[in-house]
Formats: structure tokens, sequence, C-alpha cells
């Protein structure tokens, strides 16, 4: 029996037929390296959908349930919105930053229908600047949110029935913001490009010693850790014409700070 799988991924870089097929083979040798215990096991990749830009994926063979259930567990997938239920822990990126004044919306892939999660004005000046009166686009400036900035959010409230939810930014994310203004770290986050591009990137022009570590959030979403004293902003701009697909955001502890005043 063949298993269809949505996995969470967005893949948001296409647009000439040629990258299409490149984007294909690339996505289907991430999703083998991490299958690639399960030899008997066969996965294809389907479709692009076109209205939400993730892969439908087909998982067959003898090890088929403990493949869909590792990509769901590893990647993501999406979920129906009569599933989720509050306290649940879900992936998300942050979609049309400041179109609204009231919060900061999050897909999380939530579908049948189509929802996306809210963290409003009030959560995030509580989670992000210790209550203070900040305006939201105080708060995005100072953490230099953009569309597709990866967040854990917690689901706080559901209202099925007019298809709205609400979170709040979940700890494994907060920690992470944590991290940074303790130690006093200046950290990327890039989207639009994998790991394995920005690591060449940084080969190429010599950055490797500026890293203390990179982390995949999602296929084209990955937080870039520095050491102390590395110079977040000079290191894009050096590296920025060889990932021409990419959208950088820079996480510094001095401008966060300032939400503090």
């Amino acid at each position: 029996m063949v298993k269809n799988l949505v996995l969470f991924d967005k893949i948001y870089i296409v647009s000439k037929e040629r990258k299409k097929e490149d984007i294909f083979l690339r996505y289907l040798k991430y999703l083998r390296e991490r299958v690639k215990g399960f030899p008997n096991t066969t996965l294809k990749i389907k479709k692009l959908r076109e209205f939400d830009k993730r892969f439908e994926v087909t998982i067959s063979g003898p090890e088929e349930v403990f493949v869909f259930n590792l990509l769901k567990n590893e990647i993501g997938s999406i979920k129906e919105l009569k599933d989720i239920k509050k306290g649940d822990i879900c992936k998300g990126t942050l979609i049309d930053v400041g179109r609204v004044g009231f919060g900061l919306f999050m897909d999380c892939g939530i579908m049948n229908p189509q929802v996306d999660v809210l963290i409003n004005l009030h959560t995030l000046r509580d989670q992000l600047c210790k209550g203070r009166e900040k305006s939201l686009t105080e708060i995005i400036e100072a953490y230099d949110f953009i569309d597709h900035f990866p967040i854990e959010v917690k689901i706080i409230k559901i209202d099925k029935e007019n298809h709205k939810i609400q979170g709040e930014i979940a700890p494994n994310s907060l920690n992470l913001f944590k991290k940074i203004m303790n130690e006093n770290l200046e950290a990327i986050i890039l989207s639009g490009e994998t790991k394995g591009q920005f690591k060449k990137a940084i080969a190429r022009k010599g950055h490797f010693r500026d890293i203390i570590t990179v982390k995949r959030f999602g296929f084209l979403e990955n937080l870039v850790l520095l050491k102390q004293d590395s110079d977040a902003p000079g290191i894009i701009s050096h590296i920025g014409k060889d990932l021409e697909n990419c959208k950088f955001s820079v996480l510094q502890p001095k401008r966060i700070r300032k939400l503090y005043n």
C-alpha cells in the first residue's frame, strides 16, 4: 500500500522550469538522506502543490509506515484544522510581516480550511520585550523579522467555527533569543537557500572561522550562530551575491536591548 504525505517545507524560490527540475532533485536528495537506512522502501515526489508550494510525496515498501512517521517527525507535515489542539507545538514561518499592526501571522501548514496562526501584539510584548508598550513596528525592527523567518509556535486558543487560531512563541524559539542575548552573540537567519549551499558560500569566502553552528529549521530556512565579535552584516554583504535567492535577517543583542528602554 502506498502512503501519501504533504511535507511542511514551502518551496518558494522556483521561478523557471530548469530551476524547478533542480529543486526537485535537491529536495529528493534531502529526503533520501533521512531515510537511507531503509533501502527497500521507495520514496518519490508526486508533485509540488501550486496553491501552497509544498511537496506531496509517496512512500511504498515494507517500512513505509516507519518512514512516513520519520518524515513527519523530522521534517513536519501539513495538519488539518480539526486535528489542532490547544497546547500543540507547531513549526511555523512568518508571513506578510508588517501587513497589520495587531500581531504577526505564522504559516504552520494548517489546512482544510487553510488557517494562519496569529501571535497578537500583547503576547509579543510579553515574550519579546518584557511587557514594554512597544509598537509592532518596533518589535519587527528589533528582531529583524521578515517573511519566512522560522519560529516554533504554541497553540493557545482555537476558534474552529470562525477558523481562527492564536499562538505564542514556543520555548525552543524563545530560548534561542535568550541565548543570543545572554551570550552577546549575533546570528543570521537565511531563508531561500539550503544549508549545503550556504556552507559552500562561506567556504569560498573564508568565513568558517566566524561560525559556531548552522542549524536547519527547514529545507530553505537556516540559523547561523556566530562567534563573539563576528560581524553579521559584514558577512552578509560578503556572501550575498553567491546566494541570490536568499533573504537575510540579523539578530543583534544591542538592537533587541533597545526594546527594554
